[in-house]
């Protein structure tokens, strides 16, 4: 079953976009494969920016997508020199405007986890390819 961690307090939720597809800037289209909730681990995901209308980067986590864009946030918060958190403070933007989708829940290894992103990044052109 999918949900919040803890409920309507959860930290990450509200970041959360839920499809079931989605289309890449050259208008081709995919299927999110199964229900990725912040609560899932082992999975691909893609950072999205709602102002830039684009995903900004692919990445994957072994851990939790909680645990993962929690740091995500604070870098953002404290304007840390980190790339992805860079994008969500300069040039007008905000952490309103960061999105985390879940691409893919996976069961293998971390070989093919890393596999599976990298997959991802060749298939979603991300806005800014230097942040991959």
């Amino acid at each position: 079953m999918s949900g919040s961690l803890w409920g309507a307090k959860c930290a990450i939720c509200q970041y959360m976009l839920k499809a079931v597809y989605f289309t890449d800037p050259s208008g081709r289209k995919y299927s999110v494969r199964n229900n990725v909730d912040c609560k899932s681990s082992n999975v691909v995901y893609a950072v999205n920016c709602r102002r830039c209308r684009r995903f900004v980067c692919v990445g994957e986590t072994g851990g939790s997508l909680y645990q993962r864009h929690l740091l995500n946030l604070s870098r953002i918060r404290t304007q840390h020199s980190d790339l992805i958190a860079e994008h969500f403070y300069t040039d007008g933007h905000s952490m309103g405007a960061f999105q985390i989708m879940g691409l893919e829940k996976l069961s293998g290894s971390d070989e093919y986890r890393k596999t599976m992103e990298q997959l991802w990044k060749s298939k979603i052109r991300t806005y800014r390819p230097y942040i991959n």
